[in-house]
């Protein structure tokens, strides 16, 4: 009875919590700040004891304080709780120290400060990398009850150093002769300044006021070339650093550091077109990588071509394609007299010098210089040349048989002469040899070499065209008439003319050097071999393909297909396959040298019976045409009519007869 009466009681005042009438369980006991409640195992937990006003006072540093920037300031406190206020304590993780710029409270550092015992906390702080200026520190803890206090602020000065400013030289420049070296030097609120002082690879320069002194202006200069004292060091070249320093009055010390460069040369030259010994010809690209510290002076860049026996005759402006690289075009033909077909009486150059020149933006100059070769003469292609023979050196001069480069000349499928009459199938080949210009006393003629990308053979099968023509009016065929097209299948029409690629025979085999009883030359006796040499492959093949240039570069050349067993002379050629029909046709070689020097042979004239049984030698049918012309440039036409053209013709005297195992001559100038 009494324990109900006191529920109700509690209820009404709201003292403990109320339960339902019909709720026989007692009621719950106070929670709370308000009351007391069971705690672990049932027993009273207490309320925490009221919180008091927290006091933070910094014992170090004092105001006053003037620290260098980048050092790093000691902090000593004593935190606390006023216990007349309350009976808390601090947060021994609370307590925290922090920089701010004087007047501003954006936080700039901060740092933890650890209890080091009796309400004592201390650390360090960085003040960082901060200019000259006032600065306040202040610290932080917060109580056990969740009172936080802050000290009072300490003012305080960092000091950065002092003001050091480089004006000359600037960073990365390059200079030559003279440096001037020119510095801003302010100590700021912490005078007097010592200094600045600077120093160039190790060696002192003096540094004096210059102007008004509240400029703050200090100027040196140093003499690249003969610094003085004189030094002790290899000259001052290429990359270099300067370092400029100076100190305040509290012996602050500041550093300032630049790299610059030295330049006493011109530009460097790399990657130069045309190569040292470098064969050109035709239009050529003049090119050249320039680069320099300082910087190319783009006008400046030219190249000079000559000759070794006289003064540089072209002055050639190369302009700039970006990355440092300069070029032009440049016509070699303006460099000689050298016509194509040449003549004995040219005076052509061989071995012209070309030098690159050009200075960079401090005036500093260079030069290389080397020579190149030029080659403007194209190669010389012959369907029909003439006989030759092979020598070799035993105790004396031993010559072979005659023969014929190009075929066997017995059977009807060989390779016919001009005008020869011929059946369906026949060989087809050239003896084709680059040439190059020519001088007096010149050992080796420097060729570009035959281009085989360029180099085919043209059967026309309409007698009544030119095949070949003379297009400048000096008497020379030097093209495939313009007004045929030409076609890589069977030809379908008399403006068609068929274009068959060519290949070159590698240089093999070796000549008869048997006796040999028709041999009457004062250069060399019969051969003493006892049988003649193999065959290089079946089907009547010649037993030797010759080469020049040394015996390196082939010198006959043939349809294809070519390969080491059964067709080492290239297959033959079949009119009838082709549709060439029956009946005088036109055959001609147009070929160019990789320097794009271009050609056409002399034409060959054959009389073609697909039926043909007679031997191999005989003379075509009737009158052979002359398959060549003149062609018109203004009215686009063809007149047919003699031209001239280069073949391996015989000279006065007997070195064009003769080949040295498998190397042979030529070709030589035109008669």
């Amino acid at each position: 009875m009494r324990r109900g009466l006191v529920a109700a009681l509690a209820c009404v005042f709201g003292a403990l919590g109320c339960t339902n009438a019909s709720n026989t369980n007692p009621p719950l006991p106070p929670t709370g700040n308000g009351g007391v409640g069971p705690g672990i195992g049932g027993s009273i937990v207490p309320p925490p004891p009221p919180s008091g006003e927290v006091v933070v006072e910094i014992q170090e540093p004092t105001d006053g304080l003037v620290a260098p920037a980048g050092s790093l300031v000691d902090v000593r406190v004593h935190a606390y709780v006023d216990q007349a206020t309350g009976t808390d304590f601090i947060d021994t993780t609370s307590v925290e120290a922090v920089v701010t710029k004087a007047g501003d409270t954006a936080e700039l550092e901060s740092t933890q400060l650890a209890p080091q015992g009796l309400d004592i906390f201390s650390g360090r702080i960085s003040l960082g990398d901060r200019p000259t200026g006032d600065y306040t520190l202040t610290v932080s803890a917060i109580s056990s009850g969740g009172i936080r206090g802050v000290s009072a602020p300490v003012t305080f000065k960092i000091d950065a150093g002092p003001i050091l400013l480089v004006t000359s030289p600037k960073p990365l420049h390059a200079y030559k002769g003279l440096l001037v070296i020119e510095v801003v030097a302010d100590p700021g609120p912490f005078e007097p300044l010592e200094g600045p002082f600077a120093k160039v690879a190790n060696y002192d320069v003096a540094l004096t006021p210059v102007g008004d002194p509240a400029n703050h202006v200090y100027r040196g200069m140093i003499d690249l070339r003969d610094p003085q004292p004189p030094m002790i060091l290899p000259p001052l070249v290429d990359e270099q650093l300067l370092t400029v320093w100076a100190t305040n009055a509290n012996g602050k010390r500041t550093e300032q550091h630049l790299v610059f460069f030295i330049d006493e040369e011109g530009p460097v030259f790399s990657m130069t077109s045309p190569a040292p010994g470098e064969i050109v010809g035709d239009i050529m690209v003049i090119s050249a990588r320039v680069l320099d510290p300082s910087g190319v002076l783009d006008s400046s860049v030219i190249a000079v071509i000559g000759d070794d026996t006289r003064p540089a005759i072209f002055n050639i402006q190369l302009k700039p394609n970006g990355a440092g690289v300069y070029s032009t075009f440049f016509d070699t033909r303006k460099l000689t007299g050298c016509n194509d077909p040449p003549k004995r009486s040219d005076l052509c150059i061989v071995y012209p010098t070309i030098s690159f020149r050009a200075s960079d933006e401090l005036g500093n100059e260079r030069a290389i210089g080397y020579s190149f070769s030029v080659d403007n003469i194209a190669p010389v292609a012959d369907l029909d040349p003439p006989m030759i023979r092979s020598f070799r050196q035993e105790d004396t001069l031993v010559c072979s048989w005659e023969f014929d480069p190009l075929g066997r000349n017995s059977l009807i499928g060989d390779m016919p002469n001009d005008t020869h009459h011929v059946a369906q199938v026949f060989d087809l080949r050239a003896r084709i040899q680059d040439d190059g210009n020519h001088a007096v006393g010149l050992k080796l003629t420097p060729i570009s070499e035959v281009d085989p990308a360029k180099t085919s053979v043209y059967v026309l099968d309409d007698e009544s065209k030119a095949l070949i023509v003379d297009t400048d009016g000096d008497g020379w065929c030097d093209s495939i008439n313009p007004l045929l097209t030409p076609t890589t299948e069977p030809p379908t029409s008399n403006d068609q003319v068929l274009k068959v690629r060519l290949a070159p025979v590698p240089p093999a085999g070796g000549a008869n050097f048997m006796a040999d009883g028709s041999l009457t030359s004062p250069f060399c006796r019969d051969g003493d071999d006892p049988a003649p040499p193999l065959l290089l492959c079946p089907g009547h093949q010649p037993t030797i393909a010759i080469g020049y240039y040394d015996g390196l570069l082939p010198a006959i050349w043939t349809v294809e297909h070519i390969d080491a067993g059964n067709w080492c002379f290239g297959q033959q050629f079949d009119t009838f396959a082709n549709n060439i029909s029956e009946g005088w046709a036109c055959i001609a070689v147009a070929t160019s040298d990789n320097a794009d020097n271009f050609s056409v042979s002399p034409p060959l004239r054959v009389d073609i019976e697909y039926k043909y049984a007679g031997g191999w030698g005989s003379a075509g049918r009737g009158t052979p045409p002359a398959c060549t012309g003149t062609y018109d440039r203004v009215n686009k036409t063809v007149t047919n009519g003699p031209c001239k053209t280069r073949r391996f013709e015989r000279q006065a005297n007997v070195w064009d007869e003769y080949c040295y195992l498998r190397n042979c001559p030529g070709p030589f100038l035109p008669l």
